[in-house]
């Protein structure tokens, strides 16, 4: 590539009839000049660009970082929520099993109840039996010792005296 100091620095040969060299000369340093501006402003803009090419890359590497982040973060989630489900699941299976082992001791306490008021029943129904049978003894020894049978013996009785001749 050429550089604006060679087209400064660039000589001609003279001919008889050639171009006017101050006019060349002019031309020549323009042309130099706008090479040099268009050089910069290439420069400048490779610059950029390569600038902006490194910073497109880290922001593709940035992306790519959160994606995987946030690919991640969802499987993590996902799996949090799993395991939350599954100990839930198994919080919820011991809460059911505990249930009804309290269920069946509740059921064996209301047999075992029941065992206990069908005898304690028939003990107090014995004992009541027993109860009726001494009150009809003591009803039947009441008629005997209160009865008209009794009191005549007990009226007989004062009237006999001792010493006394019984027949007559």
């Amino acid at each position: 590539m050429i550089t604006a100091m060679e087209i400064r620095n660039q000589q001609f040969r003279k001919a008889v009839r050639g171009y006017s060299e101050d006019e060349v000369r002019n031309f020549l340093i323009r042309i130099a000049q706008d090479y040099e501006n268009l050089y910069s402003e290439y420069s400048k803009s490779k610059e950029t660009i390569q600038r902006l090419e490194q910073e497109l890359s880290r922001y593709h590497r940035m992306e790519e970082t959160m994606n995987n982040s946030l690919i991640l973060a969802q499987r993590t989630a996902e799996d949090l929520k799993s395991a939350a489900k599954k100990e839930a699941q198994l919080m919820l299976d011991e809460a059911k099993r505990r249930i009804s082992d309290i269920l069946m001791v509740y059921q064996e306490i209301i047999k075992r109840m029941n065992v206990f008021n069908t005898e304690l029943k028939a003990q107090v129904t014995g004992q009541l039996e027993m109860l009726e049978k001494n009150q009809r003894k003591i009803e039947e020894l009441a008629d005997f010792f209160y009865g008209r049978d009794l009191k005549e013996i007990m009226e007989k009785l004062e009237t006999v005296t001792v010493g006394q001749d019984q027949h007559g």
